[in-house]
Order: structure tokens, then sequence, then C-alpha cells
């Protein structure tokens, strides 16, 4: 046996039988790829954790001033390393755009970076802006360009990419504050980066998802608390959730998948809001608990889920609850893969398929025909 089947048995062997065999026969093909990288990772994270500055001793008096940009702890510093690390496999190849430009917007009180990424050489192209996920904790924009690019080469639109604030360093609302207030500047100055603020769009995978829905949620009931114009919520023509969580605390899906393997065990599921909350009581707002909030006259959304994820019963019941509200919705689930199938397209024929027909949800409703663009 190989050093390569070595490791991709012990991978395999860690993960209920039932769900190995319900995998598609690529998904394997990526956790064997994920087997053989995990120690190159692993020594990217020691390597961050070793360089980060040693936690500073603040005194009392001066912790509220430091509040406002607080130190990073060494264990996110390397989690956030190991995350970049394996994710960059995944991103190597996918479309060549046009234009890539990187730049700041003000919102929130921060300058959050954006990426903005261009298919084409039109001067103005209406946007689809991309929330990461990463369970509020880890991810960047290079972590997701290759689904960004994807997205973008698919649909004819810009992809604007945000690389809102990460928790715990910030807790929520900050983040969603951050991803709305960004939205609202594209729609009142988008012309300043070449896009059309009018027609826009928000995609977004896992806690991106969950932004996704939040920052729309916001932008239509409470623009004021962001400062965002009134009408902003009307320039939305599409929304995109993949396989996000939207409220349940337990469900069938949350108790029989996800443990070490695809980091969404149940403890890291609660790390993960304890890490994003500082109370218990944020988690009942209608902006994180979706399930819960007034979801009629939405834009049109595309929901993906992920068959063997914790998080699919999530998206199962969105779906209901948007068709029952009466919105305009398409829903796909992928019965034979894991939570985050969307970084894998070097491999995953699901991944292509997904963020084709995504794309193309997102250009009808952006009245883009992506067929005649191409056309000599």
């Amino acid at each position: 046996m190989t050093t390569y089947d070595h490791l991709t048995s012990a991978l395999l062997d860690s993960i209920p039988h039932d769900i190995v065999n319900a995998m598609s026969a690529q998904m394997r093909d990526v956790l064997a790829v994920q087997a053989t990288r995990a120690e190159f990772c692993r020594r990217a994270a020691e390597e961050a954790g070793r360089a980060a500055p040693e936690p500073a001793n603040v005194p009392e008096s001066d912790r509220d001033q430091t509040a406002k940009s607080p130190q990073t702890p060494v264990r996110f510093v390397e989690s956030r390393a190991e995350y970049r690390a394996e994710r960059s496999y995944w991103n190597e190849g996918g479309p060549t755009m046009v234009r890539t430009v990187d730049d700041t917007i003000t919102a929130a009180g921060v300058e959050v970076p954006v990426r903005f990424h261009f298919p084409s050489t039109e001067a103005v192209l209406p946007g689809i802006v991309f929330l990461h996920g990463g369970g509020f904790t880890v991810g960047d924009l290079d972590t997701h360009d290759r689904i960004m690019r994807v997205i973008a080469e698919s649909s004819g639109a810009a992809v604007i990419g945000v690389d809102y604030s990460l928790s715990p360093e910030v807790k929520f609302p900050q983040a969603l504050y951050e991803s709305a207030g960004v939205i609202d500047h594209l729609v009142r100055r988008g012309q300043d980066f070449g896009i059309d603020g009018s027609r826009l769009a928000i995609a977004g995978d896992s806690a991106g998802s969950m932004l996704t829905i939040g920052a729309t949620l916001l932008l239509r009931d409470d623009p004021a608390s962001v400062g965002a114009h009134p009408e902003t919520f009307s320039a939305l023509r599409a929304l995109m959730a993949f396989y996000g969580g939207h409220g349940l605390s337990d469900s069938a899906s949350r108790r029989i998948f996800g443990g070490s393997w695809d980091g969404m065990g149940t403890d890291d599921l609660g790390s993960i809001m304890s890490d994003y909350f500082s109370s218990a009581d944020d988690t009942g707002s209608p902006f994180y608990h979706h399930l819960s909030a007034d979801l009629t006259g939405l834009p049109p959304v595309f929901v993906a889920a992920a068959g063997l994820d914790p998080l699919r019963d999530d998206a199962r019941a969105l779906a209901m609850r948007l068709r029952r509200a009466g919105n305009d919705l398409a829903y796909e689930e992928y019965p034979h893969v894991l939570h985050s199938f969307l970084h894998f397209g070097r491999i995953l024929d699901d991944t292509t398929d997904v963020l084709t027909k995504a794309a193309a949800f997102a250009a009808e409703r952006l009245t883009l025909c992506v067929l005649s663009r191409r056309e000599p």
C-alpha cells in the first residue's frame, strides 16, 4: 500500500461507513487529495502560529481602546493559515478574468477589502456580491477566488468579493453590517467601479449564505442601522444561498452528518456560534434566524444543499419557507457530497453543475444573455 493509499484509507476509516458509501466516487477522490495534503496544511498552521505576536498584556484602563482592534488569538491565526493552505490547491486553474481589481469600501465604520472580477471588456456590468464562507472565523478573498471567477465567467456579471471582518475579533452583527454596507455602497456608487448599481445579486456559501439572506432582510427591514438608502433593497435582483445555516438548532441532518472529517461536527458548530455571538439572545435575530423571519417579497432565490451535510435540513427548511411565502425559488440538492463542495471544481462535477445553474439563475434575473454575449 502506498503512502497515498494509506492516508486515504485512514481518513475514510474515520468516517461512518454509511456516509462513505453514500459519497460519489468523485467526492471520495476529493477526500483522497485532502488526506495527502493534511500534513502540508498542518505545517502551514504551525508556522503561522510561531510567527504570530505574543498576546499583549493590556492594562485594565486601556482595554476599551484596544477592543476597537483586538489582537487575533493564536489558534485563529493557525486555523486561518491552515484553511488558506488547504484551499490554495482548489483555487488553482479555472477561468481567467479580463480584469481583476482589489480595492476597499468603507462600511460599518471600517475599510472593507473587496475584489472585483470582470469577465468581459464591457464598461459597466451588473454585479454579483459574493460573501465567502468559513464559519465567520476563517476565509478571505483568496480562499474563494476560483468560485468567484467561475460565477463571473458563467454569468457574464462582475463578481465582487467582500472580505468582511472575522470573529472572534468582532461579534454579530459587525460582519452582517459590513456586508450590507458594501452592497448599499455599490447600489449608490457602483459606477465608480464599473458596476451597474441598479442590477445586483448577492451570493454566499455556508456562513456567506447566512449573510446573504441576513443582509437582504436587513436592507429591506432596517436599512437605517447601516446608513443604507431605503431604495437599496429594490436594486437586488437575485440571491444565491449555498448550504447555509438558517436557524435550526437541531435536525435529522445535524444528528447524522458532520464530524472531524469536514469540520462540521457538533462541537465545531457550537464553537462557531460562541465565537460569532456575544449573547445567546442574538441567535433570535431574524437577520440570523431566517426561518422565523418574514420572507415575503424577497428577490428570486437559488438555494443549494449538500446531501451529506449537517446543514442540509436548514437549506430544505429555508426553501420550503421561501416557497410558502410566494417567492421565485430554485432549489438544488446534491445528495452525494459533503459541506463545502463548491470548492472542489478541479475534481467534482457537482461543483461545476451547481455554479453553472446558479450563474444562469442570476444572469436571467440580471437580464444578461450569456450566450449572445459570447457570440462572435
